[in-house]
């Protein structure tokens, strides 16, 4: 994350089940709407908060949340989103970035990542995970 970047909290949703997890998309969605995002940024958006908040739901073991937020660097406008678990974690996170698929996960985290322009996950075991993910205006669809 770049250091000059400047956010504000937009909205704060619980996840704990596939109706949290629908909310949460649909709130994205009506947030970068509003924002006069163009459409296609809106399907992005709401398909990385789908993937990533729902990996709370099935992975993580307990309830999660997730942070939408409005992100500004000097005249250049986004949406972070954060989602966090305190559950189970994970050791060496970097690797379901880096493999598709080895039966542990689905590619839900690579696939999400290719969305969104700033992607990081934070994980340790018995500690939890944080995604965040920034999604800039005018970004060049991946």
């Amino acid at each position: 994350m770049n250091d000059n970047t400047t956010w504000s909290e937009l909205a704060r949703l619980p996840i704990s089940n596939l109706e949290d997890v629908i909310m949460a998309r649909f709130v994205g969605r009506e947030v970068v709407a509003q924002m006069g995002f163009p459409p296609a940024f809106l399907i992005r958006l709401a398909t990385a908060i789908s993937e990533i908040t729902r990996n709370v739901v099935q992975h993580a073991g307990c309830p999660g949340e997730v942070q939408i937020c409005r992100i500004a660097q000097g005249e250049r406008v986004g949406l972070r989103i954060i989602v966090t678990d305190k559950g189970k974690g994970m050791e060496r996170s970097e690797r379901f970035l880096e493999e598709r698929t080895r039966g542990l996960l689905d590619s839900g985290l690579t696939d999400t990542r290719r969305l969104v322009d700033h992607f990081l996950i934070e994980s340790a075991p018995g500690m939890g995970t944080v995604v965040t993910m920034d999604l800039w205006k005018g970004a060049p669809t991946p």
